[in-house]
């Protein structure tokens, strides 16, 4: 066994004697390890493996995307546009069971996971900041890949035209900075939520129940996720003249910057501070009982 992989054991081993020290709330516990435990697994693959394992999150997403496409160009002239909007929320999450399930490398399903690691002392910002570029790549590199290869086929079968893919796309896009900001800080939050929930069972059908409740509520608000946002606003770029690649390019600074928010910070940082706080309040706790207990001498 190398230096760094004993490290790692011996990090692990001590949050679980912080753990067991705390006592309390043993399922908070075990998700936390579970949690950290799968964080570290994700940290050890490969550069190679990794980038492959984005890409195909960034194709697998894409289901979500061809799916609310689909719906739109079926439902348009005969739903109210605003109802059918919220009627994405029924697909959207389509392309999420397939990511999570499959065990893709998606950034927004990884920056609480891959946070929480560091927090603990196990791994660098250094190497946060590596595996997330690459992931970030990957699901990029993949999205496009799924948009140019549906809005060849999409038309040909009648599923849906370039004009519906202009439409979806201008309107994620066509918010002001601020709001897309905000909103991308609520989908990465969601998103950190899941993965938490998602480790606290094992059983496969809760799985696909929280997976579809969550993403469905992020169809459902409209809140900018920036992988399937990635498609979405690539596809209208390609055939909108009023789309430019300055447009693409900010909307993605703004998602992924808050969806790393969301996921790493909110998620990440409290439910790891929460942990910590119940640690060092136990310590203080059991200090002052010593001190109280201890008999003074003659």
């Amino acid at each position: 066994m190398g230096t760094e992989e004993k490290d790692q054991e011996k990090h692990q081993k001590d949050l679980e004697k912080k753990s067991e020290e705390i006592g309390g709330d043993n399922k908070y516990r075990d998700i936390l390890s579970n949690v950290i435990h799968e964080g570290e697994e994700i940290f050890k693959i490969k550069k190679r493996a990794m980038t492959l394992s984005a890409v195909i999150a960034g194709l697998e997403i894409g289901f979500s995307y061809f799916l609310v496409c689909t719906l739109y160009y079926l439902l348009s002239g005969k739903v109210e546009e605003t109802t059918i909007y919220k009627l994405f929320s029924l697909v959207y999450p389509v392309g999420f069971v397939l990511v999570i399930l499959g065990k893709s490398a998606l950034f927004t399903e990884q920056t609480s996971v891959l946070t929480l690691p560091v927090l603990n002392g196990q791994r660098s910002i250094w190497e946060l900041l590596r595996i997330w570029g690459l992931v970030i790549l990957g699901n990029i590199a993949g999205g496009i890949i799924f948009t140019l290869f549906i809005s060849l086929l999409a038309p040909n079968l009648n599923l849906f035209t370039h004009e519906t893919m202009v439409t979806i796309g201008s309107h994620v896009l066509h918010r002001d900075a601020w709001i897309i900001f905000l909103s991308a800080i609520v989908a990465g939050w969601l998103m950190g939520m899941l993965n938490w929930l998602i480790n606290s069972t094992k059983n496969s059908l809760t799985r696909i129940f929280l997976i579809i409740m969550i993403t469905g509520v992020i169809g459902f608000g409209g809140f900018h996720h920036s992988i399937v946002g990635n498609i979405e606003v690539f596809g209208a770029f390609l055939f909108s003249d009023s789309i430019t690649i300055f447009d693409y390019l900010w909307f993605l600074f703004l998602v992924l910057f808050g969806n790393g928010i969301g996921g790493a910070v909110v998620v990440g940082l409290f439910k790891y501070r929460i942990f910590e706080s119940n640690y060092s309040k136990k310590n203080k706790y059991k200090k002052k009982s010593r001190l109280k207990n201890k008999k003074p001498r003659n």
